[in-house]
């Protein structure tokens, strides 16, 4: 009997979908069921359930990257791109497209909702209850999921139970838009965002709750709560580690006789994009060992899609400042994100490698990050949560609630006792008792501005001498024009920082709704285009055009 569990939560339920019940199992029977006092009490039988999760987790891997970042304006396709990714790209989505199957999204929900609904919670090793960290770890993986589908699909059917049965899938079911999704997914997450992390697997595949808390109070305009839950993980991921824009990661040009050279200083500054790095939060691994599909590092190397002219312009547009007088233009974030893929590369903690083919030089470019994940972990992997995007999703959160300053702070300062003690930089009306603003702890001390990524290792000091004085909030007439002038800033940060890594459209999406603008997102995405963009503007230009057909 355990063997045709394991059967049915490994590989029969990632077949269960909402669209049809004839797709439930492919069985004859219309029952699909066990003891009712089965139990998940075991270890063998958690871990076995968990990678059932995982399993199922990693086919919604490709989907995640190409959904949200080739309908976006960064990513773009080439001659060589399959008809699946023009569906994308050009919002016209079929039926058949594999990316864009909801029956994978529903598996891993059908996978999480067997654990939730059979872990034995009351087991205790040692005085804990050590289920509690797997049944929290497949409470966030199905909240995650139900997001990506009210996001991609614009409505999800929400069930907190296993379908095991015809009957099960013949039942009726609430279908919620993404603000009725998080007003439930809110209450469901609440009780389990201070437990701790399954550690058999590390914490690679968890995603903190904390975190996806904050991303649905941010959705949902509670921009307090979103503030809250965001700086809380920051101090309250684990017990001896606060989450940092790392000091240690800030871009470096080498000076030679005091001219900046186009040869980076021997640092980790290309590191901070790894799965690897300390930054990482979340990251879905997808070994193909036992021959799981996974696309995304073959259609890469095959050079089926590539960075937009618009990405590579946001990053060639920047100004890299040494000094206030040494200066070079680019912004070096693009080294750690785009490669010709006709150039031998490897990949070390301390530097990027790379030499010429001479047998091809074709400009033909391709996403590095995709390759450094691949050789940093040895499998593929997708990145999901940063401590970059961490901080701008805080970044937008507060800013939302009447403080620019702050948010601008996150993106040139870095948020310390320094910064937060500086009326220079945080004027005294956005100061408050809140917690989402206490960055005291000495932790905090090596904390810097996300533009030092890529634009000088210095943008983060309070030196007015320092850095590009030109980067500030210019004079405004009303508190709202100054917090859209730093959203705006902070969805091109999102883009120079974030870019290829399945948020991009998404980002879009998020803000053109909350200022009720569909240009917002059309004008922005089709500035891509070059035969159709005035079709595709006008396209974008009606919401419903941003989901995908059931």
């Amino acid at each position: 009997m355990k063997k045709i569990c394991y059967i049915l939560i490994s590989v029969i339920i990632t077949s269960i979908g909402l669209v049809s019940c004839d797709d439930l199992l492919n069985v004859d029977s219309g029952r699909v069921t066990f003891e009712k006092d089965y139990r998940l009490s075991s270890p063998n039988d958690t871990i076995y359930s968990m990678v059932g999760i995982y399993s199922s987790l990693q086919k919604l891997a490709d989907s995640y990257v190409l959904l949200g970042e080739l309908r976006g304006d960064l990513l773009d396709v080439t001659p060589n791109s399959n008809q699946d990714l023009r569906e994308i790209n050009d919002f016209n989505i079929s039926s058949t497209n594999p990316y864009a199957n909801i029956k994978d999204y529903y598996a891993v929900i059908n996978n999480c909702n067997y654990v939730i609904n059979y872990l034995d919670t009351a087991k205790v090793l040692k005085g804990e209850k050590v289920m509690y960290r797997y049944y929290a770890a497949a409470k966030g993986i199905r909240a995650w999921t139900y997001m990506q589908i009210a996001l991609n699909y614009g409505s999800a059917k929400y069930y907190d139970k296993p379908i095991l049965s015809l009957a099960d899938a013949q039942a009726n079911y609430p279908e919620y838009n993404m603000t009725d999704l998080a007003t439930v997914l809110i209450q469901d997450l609440l009780p389990w965002k201070d437990e701790k992390v399954p550690d058999f697997l590390g914490s690679t595949m968890v995603f903190p709750i904390r975190f996806l808390l904050g991303d649905l109070y941010l959705w949902t305009n509670q921009y307090k709560e979103a503030a809250t839950e965001y700086h809380d993980l920051m101090t309250k991921y684990s017990p001896n580690y606060y989450i940092l824009i790392q000091k240690a990661y800030s871009s470096d040009w080498l000076l030679v006789n005091n001219i900046i050279s186009t040869t980076p200083k021997e640092q980790y500054w290309n590191y901070s994009y790894s799965v690897n790095s300390v930054e990482s939060l979340t990251a879905i691994l997808c070994p193909t060992t036992y021959g799981q599909r996974f696309d995304l590092d073959s259609l890469n190397l095959k050079y089926e899609f590539t960075p937009s002219a618009v990405a590579l312009n946001n990053w060639d547009s920047q100004t890299y400042y040494n000094t206030i007088t040494n200066t070079t233009p680019g912004d070096m974030r693009k080294l750690e994100s785009v490669i010709n893929r006709n150039t031998i590369y490897s990949f070390t903690p301390n530097s990027l490698i790379t030499t010429n083919n001479p047998t091809n030089t074709t400009e033909e470019n391709i996403v590095y990050k995709y390759l450094m994940n691949e050789q940093a972990v040895n499998v593929q992997a997708v990145s999901v949560y940063r401590a970059s995007l961490l901080y701008l999703r805080y970044a937008e959160a507060v800013n939302r609630l009447g403080k620019p300053n702050l948010a601008f702070a996150v993106l040139k300062n870095g948020l310390n006792s320094i910064t937060m003690n500086s009326t220079k930089v945080l004027p005294l009306k956005e100061r408050s008792t809140d917690t989402y603003m206490n960055f005291s702890n000495f932790r905090f001390d090596n904390n810097v501005g996300i533009r030092s990524r890529g634009l000088g290792p210095n943008l983060g000091d309070l030196n007015p001498l320092v850095g590009d004085t030109n980067y500030i909030i210019p004079q405004q007439n009303q508190l709202i024009d100054s917090v859209l002038y730093v959203e705006d800033l902070i969805q091109k940060e999102l883009a120079l920082e974030t870019a290829f890594e399945g948020n991009r459209f998404q980002d879009l999406m998020r803000i053109a709704i909350r200022r009720d603008d569909n240009s917002y997102l059309a004008n922005i995405v089709s500035e891509k285009y070059t035969d159709n963009k005035e079709a595709i503007k006008s396209k974008l230009m009606i919401r419903s055009n941003w989901y995908i057909k059931q």
